[in-house]
């Protein structure tokens, strides 16, 4: 590595000129003889965590956004990050070893492919949420860092924290947008899921949160997935999200009617209406970057507004009486229910029938419910 001045100017310029700053601190990875490093902004509202950015020096780009989307909720250093204040931060001593080796992180995903196992980072903590780690690994076969290495460290902290700072305010405009994105996802009536390729949960809404909490045919586990209790639902809903994933890649040039799926209840309800979107590099703050996967759109038909007459008579020219009973079928109201309410004959009903049938342009009982469906109040 250069003197600690030059290292100093390269790091600033790199912020400066856009240039990725884990390209800018590889020199000193290579003076700490690390295998991997990271440039890593978490962003929390009210100690949660809700944005993740992760650069990887070494480090594939699948593998740095894996982490983003799924394991960073169980890593115990981004915990310890979180919680453990600014400066030089031996992890090996905030989380045991023998701790960490027993930890999911480690075990699932980075032992298999002989991932980072001892860490030391330069912290930084903002008051707006974001916390900031320049993160350098070792694998299991290495050596533990120790005091030479921290002593290495800690007099480019400074450094290494004001590059952190001005990275964080660079992304400012990111985390907003990220905020507003989440904010539309909650407004949605709708479910809303997104999985990632190996078909985990990166982002749920309130709305299918809600509905998993039912528990009454579909469920939400981050490692799980997005998963429903009926086995031919389930093999369906497997398919679906194939044929969408099989999409982004180009394997199918349109989505197959496999896409859209009915999950089973219990009880009498209605089924979940879940169709599979495929997402190919969204560009969007709020998922990881160049994010690709597939979108769930959740339906709960038992609690979607229904058409009013008003809208029916408005929007096909019926009469008032035939909006009446077109807005009684949209509702799931029988003819003699419709007849009795109203306190008609059935066949005054079923006259109004043929008339609403003419003017929608539906030959079929069943073809005109399915129109009116397609209609919110």
């Amino acid at each position: 590595m250069s003197s600690p001045e030059a290292f100093a100017l390269d790091l600033y310029a790199a912020v400066l000129e856009g240039r990725s700053l884990a390209t800018a601190v590889a020199p000193l990875a290579r003076a700490l003889e690390t295998s991997t490093h990271a440039v890593h902004l978490m962003q929390y509202e009210g100690g949660v965590l809700r944005e993740s950015r992760c650069e990887g020096g070494g480090l594939a780009a699948d593998v740095t956004a894996e982490y983003d989307g799924h394991w960073i909720h169980q890593d115990p250093w981004a915990r310890a990050a979180s919680r453990v204040g600014e400066g030089v931060l031996n992890m090996g001593r905030v989380v045991p070893i023998e701790a960490y080796r027993k930890a999911p992180i480690w075990n699932e995903w980075k032992a298999p492919r002989d991932g980072a196992f001892h860490c030391l980072s330069a912290m930084m903590q903002a008051p707006d949420g974001t916390v900031g780690r320049i993160a350098f690994h070792r694998s299991v076969r290495a050596p533990a860092f120790g005091a030479a290495e921290e002593a290495l460290l800690e007099p480019l902290f400074p450094h290494l924290r004001r590059a952190l700072v001005a990275e964080a305010r660079l992304s400012a405009g990111g985390w907003q947008t990220a905020r507003a994105l989440r904010a539309g996802f909650a407004a949605l009536p709708q479910g809303v899921v997104l999985l990632d390729r190996q078909r985990r949960i990166v982002l749920a809404n309130p709305a299918a949160e809600a509905m998993a909490r039912r528990g009454d045919g579909l469920a939400l586990a981050p490692e799980g997935g997005f998963a429903t209790p009926d086995p031919e639902a389930r093999q369906a809903l497997a398919r679906a999200v194939g044929s969408a994933i099989a999409a982004i890649s180009g394997k199918v040039k349109m989505m197959p009617d496999a896409a859209s799926v009915a999950l089973p209840r219990q009880g009498s309800a209605s089924p979940y209406l879940v169709q599979a979107l495929p997402l190919k590099r969204v560009e969007a703050h709020g998922m990881p970057e160049g994010f690709t996967g597939v979108m769930l759109l959740v339906s709960d038909d038992t609690s979607r507004p229904r058409p009013r007459a008003p809208l029916l008579r408005q929007a096909f020219g019926l009469t008032p009486a035939e909006a009446s009973l077109a807005a009684a079928l949209a509702a799931g109201r029988s003819l003699a229910q419709h007849a009795a309410t109203r306190k008609i004959a059935v066949e005054t009903v079923h006259a109004q029938l043929a008339e609403v049938r003419r003017k929608t342009g539906c030959r079929r009982l069943a073809d005109l419910t399915a129109l009116l469906g397609r209609f919110v109040a």
